[in-house]
């Protein structure tokens, strides 16, 4: 009977040790915190324009699109100024027409006032001929003279307002004139607002909250929605800063929800650390230069991002407390404040309609407005080659 209990107790024993051994090296190679939670990128829809809404396209946990319509307001105000500034540029248009063929009268006057001072010189010369054999009177020698002086003068007034016609039409097409380029940007710039008085989804999630109702007047910059994108949340676990010694980019994360339980696992990796202790970022971070410090461990959030796609299977709505647990045998990779360059996340292909049917706008008002009558002093030289 007393062997019988030896034995016992030597099992227990070594039961015991084997259980520490066990403990103390996972302890080493695996780092684990209840302290996380899923967290992601909440972002919200606002107006760029003062106006009241007259139709709702989405609600509060419905999943929308990227570039799907959320929102659409009167729009009255740009809508106006749209019909006024096609109205500027329509007569902008048909005034650098008819500075380009005033250009064309000028350089016909100029070529009348030629024909009339080449007249009146070769008149004048003759005159002077005349006059040396004595075959005219002075008097009419004078009145040629003075008739070349004045055509001459004609002819000179005649340049100098070809020369100012020229620089108000320029040598540019009318789409390029200046007044015709800044009347086509108002075009462009009022059909872009009334554009965005349809408001869109940035990117595809669910709609977290709405704060916005059909009929209300908002404000420019008023949150109206906020988006989750359930399939790219991530994880933000605070570890003590005892256990970051052995934590690398990259290391492999085991990851259980309180919401689905243990038997339901996420792979995930480490991809980053946090820049400083939740105490530092706090509202009232704690002043230890006040003589009554006491030492408190720290906890320093560490980003975790989900690597397989259970959490399309099993979304993890944002705030969700967690369980990871990090493998940190490989420790030959980056330290987590080497984090790489991140990748830039560009949206504006979702915000290309503001700029939709602005230039077509523009081309078409211009080309109903060009001078559909061919230049009849061109049109008579052609007809003549004929």
């Amino acid at each position: 009977m007393r062997r019988s209990w030896s034995l016992l107790v030597v099992i227990l024993l070594l039961s015991a040790v084997s259980y520490a051994v066990v403990t103390y090296l996972e302890n080493r190679q695996f780092v684990s915190t209840d302290n996380a939670y899923t967290t992601g990128d909440i972002i919200t829809v606002s107006s760029r324009m003062e106006d009241i809404v007259l139709w709702l396209g989405a609600e509060e946990g419905d999943y929308v699109e990227a570039g799907q319509a959320l929102v659409k307001l009167d729009g009255d105000t740009p809508r106006n100024s749209l019909y006024r500034a096609q109205s500027e540029l329509a007569r902008a248009v048909q005034e650098v027409a008819a500075l380009k063929q005033k250009v064309k009268r000028r350089q016909a006057e100029v070529t009348e006032r030629q024909a009339a001072y080449a007249l009146a010189r070769n008149e004048a010369e003759r005159r002077k001929k005349l006059a040396k054999k004595k075959m005219i009177s002075k008097e009419e020698l004078d009145t040629s003279v003075l008739r070349m002086a004045v055509t001459a003068a004609a002819l000179n007034t005649a340049r100098q307002a070809l020369a100012e016609a020229e620089i108000n039409a320029t040598n540019l097409p009318i789409a390029q004139h200046p007044d015709v380029k800044r009347a086509a940007v108002s075009v462009r710039g009022f059909s872009s607002d009334l554009n965005k008085s349809t408001i869109v989804a940035p990117v595809s999630g669910h709609i977290a909250k709405r704060f916005v109702s059909p009929g209300d007047i908002i404000k420019v910059g008023k949150p109206l929605f906020q988006l989750v994108q359930l399939d790219k949340v991530w994880v933000e676990a605070n570890f003590k800063e005892t256990k970051l010694r052995y934590l690398r980019l990259g290391q492999p994360v085991t990851i259980t929800s309180d919401l689905y339980g243990e038997e339901t696992h996420y792979d995930g990796k480490v991809v980053g650390g946090g820049t400083g202790t939740g105490a530092a970022f706090s509202l009232l971070p704690a002043q230890n230069a006040t003589g009554n410090w006491l030492k408190i461990v720290q906890r320093v959030p560490v980003r975790i991002a989900l690597a397989d796609d259970t959490v399309r299977e099993k979304p993890l709505p944002i705030g969700t407390s967690l369980h990871v647990s990090i493998d940190t045998s490989q420790r030959d990779g980056l330290q987590l404040n080497q984090t790489p360059k991140a990748t830039p996340v560009d949206v504006s292909n979702v915000y290309a309609y503001w700029e939709a049917d602005g230039q077509a706008m523009v081309e078409r008002i211009i080309a109903e407005n060009l001078p559909s009558s061919s230049d009849p002093i061109e049109e008579a030289r052609r007809q003549a080659k004929w």
